[in-house]
């Protein structure tokens, strides 16, 4: 018999990463705005720590949907009235003017890689060959390493890449418009 010890997860249990540390906030039934973890989320779904913030976050207060009693935690509706049994404030997330990545003051990975992926078109797979000769074991590869390999190609350092950001697209909605868009070979 199996004896698990430590944290065991299991489908109630949600998980946050920094962007930009890679501080992990794990519980049951967790959301990044619970006042017990001290990160948050801007409205392009970066997920932050507070400390890395250009301003306090805006975490929801939550308030009661009605004055009668019963318990909140487990139903959503009154029985008496039918009202919810909370509501969350409409101030879920940070501004982006608060978030580092948004205002080009910093970088997530996998953003960035995509970028680079399709501003220098350097297959990842040749990257990753690249890496799988220096440990066989290698089973993938990883946004940070895609990134340090192309900017050693092309001289490129973290705030070369960030000033390229904010001179081609000035906002973070051009830029994630920018990620989304295909190739015009169609890719």
């Amino acid at each position: 018999m199996k004896v698990r010890k430590g944290f065991v997860s299991n489908s109630s249990t949600s998980s946050f990463v920094c962007d930009l540390c890679g501080e992990e906030y794990t519980g049951w039934d967790a959301s990044a705005y619970d006042a017990d973890y001290d990160c948050s989320v801007c409205p392009n779904g970066h997920v932050l720590c507070n400390s890395h913030l250009k301003g306090k976050p805006n975490n929801p207060p939550m308030e009661k949907g009605c004055e009668h009693e019963f318990d909140r935690g487990k139903v959503k509706f009154c029985a008496e009235c039918g009202e919810k049994a909370w509501v969350e404030s409409e101030e879920f997330t940070l501004s982006s003017e608060c978030c580092p990545i948004c205002q080009f003051e910093a970088y997530n990975d996998s953003e960035m890689a995509a970028y680079l992926l399709k501003l220098h078109k350097i297959p990842r797979e040749e990257v990753f060959a690249k890496i799988k000769a220096v440990n066989k074991r290698r089973k993938k590869l990883y946004d940070s390493e895609y990134i340090a390999d192309v900017c050693v190609r092309f001289s490129l350092t973290e705030d070369i890449l960030l000033q390229e950001l904010k001179d081609k697209f000035g906002s973070f909605d051009k830029y994630a418009k920018f990620l989304k868009s295909k190739n015009k070979e169609g890719k």
